[in-house]
C-alpha cells in the first residue's frame, strides 16, 4: 500500500498534553508530556510557559531544568527537550487573551529578569515572546537578540511597528493572526512585515485557529522555508471532553476545540503535530512543505539545524526517528531512536 514517511516532528510551542503543563512547576508532568509525545511522533519540543507570577517562572524553568536531566540519563522512549520557550510576560495587555494580564511585565522592566534567568539556567531558554509596542520592547529585542529568538506575539504592533521589531533583531512571529491585528489591504499588520522581513512564522493547524484558504496562502512556495507548525497545545490534549487548567483559567475542551470566557473564545489548541499533517494533507498542501514546517524551520529557528547529525533528516548517520502514516494520512506507525514504537498491520 501507499504510504508517507516523514522524520519525527520538532513542536517549539506546546504549553501541555496528556492532563499534565509545564505550569503545574514539576518535571514528572513535563516527563509525562515527554514520553506521551514520543507515542505522537514527535522527537522533540520546547516547553512552553503562559504568563504567570515570575517566581512561578523560575519554577517552571527549575522543573523543565530537571526533566531535562531525567530524559537525558533514561533509555525509555521520550522527545527530546530542546529548550523553553517562554510564552509571556512580555506582552501587550489588550492582547493577553487567555494570558493572565495581572502577572505580564513591561519589556523595560526586564532586562535584569533575562539576566537572572541565565544566571540560574545558562542556555534553557530559546525563544521569548514580545510584544515590541511596549515600553522598551525594541530596546530588548536590541540587546538580548545574539542570544535568544525573540518573536512576536500578543501585540498591537502594526506593519511600521513589527518592521522595526525585525530590523533590530527580532526573528519570528508566534501563532500568527492569533492575538494580533488582522491583515488588512491597506495595513498588512505583522503577518506582512513577516513576510517582508524573512521572519518564521508559528502556525497552528488545527481547523480552528485559522481558515484553511489562509493555510493555503501561509504554506505557498513564497513562504515554503519559514513555515513552523506548531500545536500550542494545553493538558487537555490527548484527554476527553471537560473542564482544564490552562494558566489558572479554567477552559472547557469540546470536540477537538477550546473555549474559555462568556464568548467561548480560543485558548490554545488540544491538537498534535501528527492531526496537523492530516489537516494540511485533506487541505491540499504540498507534503514536502508540512514535513518542513514540523522538522527542518523549528530547527533553523532555533539554531540547531546542522546538516546530517540531528533529528530531522532520513539519511545515512541520522537518528532513526521516522513516522509512517498511510495513504490518506492517517499515522500507523512510528520508530523512535532505530526502535519500532508502534506499528499497525497493514
Amino acid at each position: 500500500m501507499d504510504c508517507y514517511i516523514t522524520p519525527g516532528f520538532v513542536d517549539t510551542h506546546i504549553h501541555g498534553a496528556f492532563g499534565c503543563d509545564v505550569c503545574d512547576l514539576n518535571a514528572e508532568s513535563i516527563i509525562t508530556i515527554s514520553k506521551g509525545l514520543v507515542q505522537k511522533g514527535i522527537s522533540a519540543f520546547c516547553p512552553t510557559t503562559m504568563t504567570i507570577s515570575l517566581d512561578k517562572i523560575y519554577q517552571a524553568l527549575e522543573a523543565v531544568n530537571e526533566a531535562k536531566k531525567v530524559l537525558e540519563n533514561s533509555s525509555e522512549p521520550h522527545a527530546d527537550i530542546l529548550g523553553v520557550h517562554l510564552e509571556g510576560p512580555f506582552l501587550n495587555p489588550s492582547k493577553c487573551g487567555v494570558q493572565n494580564v495581572s502577572d505580564s511585565i513591561l519589556p523595560s522592566c526586564a532586562e535584569d529578569i533575562i539576566l537572572e534567568i541565565e544566571n540560574r539556567f545558562p542556555g534553557l531558554v530559546k525563544i521569548i515572546d514580545i510584544a515590541p509596542e511596549l515600553e522598551g520592547g525594541l530596546d530588548l529585542v536590541r540587546k538580548f537578540s545574539d542570544k535568544y529568538v525573540f518573536s512576536i506575539a500578543h501585540s498591537d504592533a502594526d506593519y511600521e511597528i513589527a518592521t522595526k521589531a525585525f530590523e533590530n533583531g527580532c526573528k519570528s512571529v508566534t501563532h500568527v493572526l492569533n492575538a494580533m491585528n488582522p491583515m488588512l489591504k491597506r495595513n498588512p499588520g505583522i503577518l506582512g512585515s513577516a513576510i517582508d522581513n524573512d521572519a518564521f512564522i508559528e502556525v497552528i493547524a488545527d481547523g480552528h485557529h485559522i481558515h484553511n484558504s489562509y493555510l493555503k496562502l501561509l504554506y505557498s512556495e513564497l513562504l515554503e522555508n519559514r513555515i513552523i507548525t506548531v500545536s500550542d497545545s494545553m493538558r487537555g490534549a490527548s484527554m476527553p471532553n471537560g473542564f482544564y487548567d490552562l494558566g489558572g483559567v479554567e477552559v472547557e475542551v469540546k470536540n477537538g476545540r477550546t473555549y474559555f470566557g462568556k464568548d467561548g473564545n480560543l485558548a490554545g489548541s488540544v491538537t498534535n503535530l501528527t492531526e496537523e499533517f492530516s489537516n494540511l494533507i485533506s487541505a491540499n498542501i504540498t507534503g514536502n512543505r508540512i514535513v518542513n514546517s514540523m522538522t527542518v524551520n523549528p530547527l533553523k529557528r532555533l539554531g540547531l539545524f546542522n546538516g546530517f547529525d540531528y533529528l530531522d533528516l532520513i539519511d545515512i548517520g541520522c537518528k532513526a526517528n521516522f513516522n509512517i502514516f498511510n495513504k490518506d494520512a492517517k499515522m500507523i506507525g512510528v520508530i523512535n531512536r532505530g526502535k519500532i514504537l508502534w506499528l499497525e498491520e497493514v
